[in-house]
């Protein structure tokens, strides 16, 4: 007698997803946590997500994106049912997940510009994201650096490790702005009352948003005392924040250039010889 397969688990679903996309990490562009122009509002989407309390479409999105080296060729849309246990947090934290709960992610998504509008396949949808802005239709950012294109990594770490699910909102904001701000540094400085004018979260949602990081493990921050010619005491304190393990500056940067060269090893792989293909 043939022993029943076991069927697959919320961690299983989301080890399968990420290896597919087969690069460590998702890229995603800074214009989802702060536009470029200086002289114009900031805020992005993130901004708005954590002001409109959108935690599952946020973290919807983020799935698609990491999904999409592989979703965009696939013919059939995924069920429900596999986004559902895909964003199933572990027993005892994160967000539930139901059929209607996906659902008004997916409404979310669509009125906040970051989906096309669904096309019904059976008894699943097509999905298609939007940039990360919410301006035009998505495309992949590659090699392309300005700064509309610029992006920063986010390791597969936090779907595999179930990061997704022990952040709070204004957590994940923080971790998503900070993982911006130290794609090219080490670590970035905040004064919290800034928060509003350069990412749209108010000056405590960005407190929490530490103090989330911090409970976690996933954030070292670093005191430094400057001059302050017009305080009472004449000097100040300056906090500057940076992530930590698979998030911080440099192990994001090993996952770029490890993708990199495995990129070009494919490419090579693909391109023929003198010879191939003559007739």
């Amino acid at each position: 007698m043939n022993e029943a397969a076991e069927a697959a688990t919320p961690t299983t679903t989301r080890a399968m997803m990420t290896r597919l996309s087969a690069r460590g990490y998702v890229q995603l562009r800074h214009i989802l946590v702060q536009l470029p122009e200086a002289d114009k509002p900031r805020a992005s989407i993130v901004g708005r997500a954590v002001h409109e309390r959108r935690h599952r479409a946020l973290l919807l999105y983020l799935l698609v994106l990491t999904c999409w080296p592989w979703l965009e060729k696939n013919r059939e849309p995924l069920a429900a049912s596999v986004w559902i246990r895909a964003l199933t947090p572990p027993k005892g934290g994160g967000l539930t997940w139901s059929a209607s709960t996906l659902s008004r992610a997916w409404l979310d998504l669509e009125e906040m510009g970051l989906l096309e509008p669904r096309e019904r396949v059976g008894r699943s949808s097509l999905i298609t994201p939007r940039r990360e802005d919410g301006t035009e239709t998505y495309s992949a950012p590659g090699g392309r650096t300005d700064r509309w294109n610029s992006y920063f990594a986010l390791p597969d770490t936090f779907w595999n490790d179930d990061i997704f699910a022990q952040l709070t909102l204004p957590g994940l904001a923080m971790l998503l702005i900070i993982a911006k701000e130290t794609s090219s540094k080490n670590e970035m400085y905040l004064p919290y009352a800034k928060a509003p004018a350069w990412y749209g979260i108010s000056p405590k949602s960005a407190q929490n948003g530490i103090a989330d990081l911090v409970k976690h493990g996933l954030l070292h921050k670093r005191e430094e005392t400057i001059a302050a010619p017009l305080s009472p005491t004449g000097s100040t304190t300056r906090v500057w924040y940076s992530l930590t393990g698979d998030f911080g500056h440099e192990s994001r940067a090993a996952l770029r250039r490890k993708a990199k060269k495995e990129r070009k090893v494919r490419m090579r792989r693909k391109t023929p010889t003198l010879g191939e293909g003559d007739s």
